[in-house]
């Protein structure tokens, strides 16, 4: 069987190289689609390209914001370029997201994600919560979404140190210390966790680490901090191995997206054993709920000190996540998947 990915983006995500590694076990080949063309990208991609299915995973790739004048003819094309490029083809659609990080106010967001919904002949979710989502934002048929867990990016990692080993790498203060790591961008709640820092004060210092996605939005962010004693900035990105040191240096993660469909990113931190602190809202993350180090919040209020400190006071374990990463384990992920391609091919 041959597949063909796009966009590549295993520079950025290890997420598409582990799948199609997982993918080799069961016979499929898969392929990526490279460059980029104008005009109608995908259709004139897919001729040069031949392949039996086409998986489709972040569809934004193919209406990139340059900022330029073109930007809006960019996202009004994808729509018609997509259904060229598919109309032949087998297609099968990741749902990374929702819609676009940071641009749903952009025009044809919407439309474009709802295109590529409807149009595919089958989707993976994340989490059955997520399933339903996608079925009552874009009228999508339920039958024709496959859950499929995100995946385990642990295994891309070396293995744990001892916490104060890890902080005295990093230079970081002994006691308690709450993670937020991953690129620094506007829908991750950064503000508002600095904002809580600022004036509650709470006994546990912040680290928040990661390439911020504009060198103003990191400033934004270094102007937010910058009178806090408790809070550390590291804005810069980071290899496997240094954020491994990250993780293996906290006491808890803590995660405050305004709105995610699902975090590759707290998955990590599931998997790393390390307790986990996130907005009740975002329901369409798996995290393997109930487990005693996942905490659900309503918002920096009241009750969130005592979230926080049920965090603090579990200690980080590695070992006992390891049910999480059998649950999540790239085999099983790639067994799931390949039956909803057979599925597809079969029609």
């Amino acid at each position: 069987m041959n597949v063909l990915f796009a966009p590549d983006w295993r520079s950025g995500v290890p997420y598409q190289r582990l799948l199609a590694e997982a993918l080799e076990a069961h016979g499929v080949r898969v392929s990526f689609l490279q460059h980029y063309k104008r005009l109608m990208p995908l259709t004139r991609l897919l001729r040069i390209n031949p392949t039996e299915l086409f998986h489709l995973h972040w569809p934004e790739a193919y209406y990139p914001r340059l900022r330029d004048r073109w930007d809006k003819i960019r996202r009004a094309r994808f729509s018609v370029d997509l259904i060229l490029a598919t109309r032949n083809k087998p297609f099968v659609l990741t749902a990374h997201n929702l819609c676009e990080h940071n641009l749903q106010h952009l025009p044809f967001a919407q439309v474009n994600y709802a295109t590529a919904y409807r149009r595919a002949n089958l989707i993976f979710a994340h989490s059955a919560a997520a399933k339903v989502k996608l079925a009552r934002t874009y009228g999508v048929d339920e039958r024709k979404v496959r859950v499929v867990p995100h995946g385990d990016l642990s295994v891309v990692m070396p293995p744990p140190i001892p916490r104060d080993e890890a902080r005295a790498k990093l230079g970081l203060p002994e006691g308690p210390l709450c993670l937020m790591f991953g690129a620094v961008e506007p829908y991750k709640g950064q503000e508002e966790v600095l904002a809580y820092w600022k004036e509650a004060r709470p006994a546990a210092h912040l680290v928040i680490v990661g390439k911020p996605d504009s060198p103003e939005y990191g400033q934004t962010i270094r102007q937010f901090a910058a009178d806090i004693p408790n809070v550390t900035l590291h804005f810069q990105w980071l290899s496997d191995a240094e954020l491994a040191d990250f993780l293996c240096a906290a006491d808890c993660a803590l995660f405050n997206y305004r709105t995610i469909f699902t975090s590759g990113a707290a998955s990590l931190a599931r998997s790393w054993g390390l307790p986990i602190l996130m907005p009740s809202r975002l329901e369409t993350v798996d995290l393997g709920e109930p487990d005693p180090r996942v905490f659900r919040f309503e918002a920096f209020d009241a009750q969130f000190p005592q979230k926080l400190a049920a965090a603090l006071a579990i200690a980080p374990d590695y070992q006992a996540a390891a049910g999480w990463r059998d649950q999540i384990s790239w085999p099983r992920v790639a067994e799931l998947t390949v039956a909803g391609y057979r599925e597809v091919l079969a029609k």
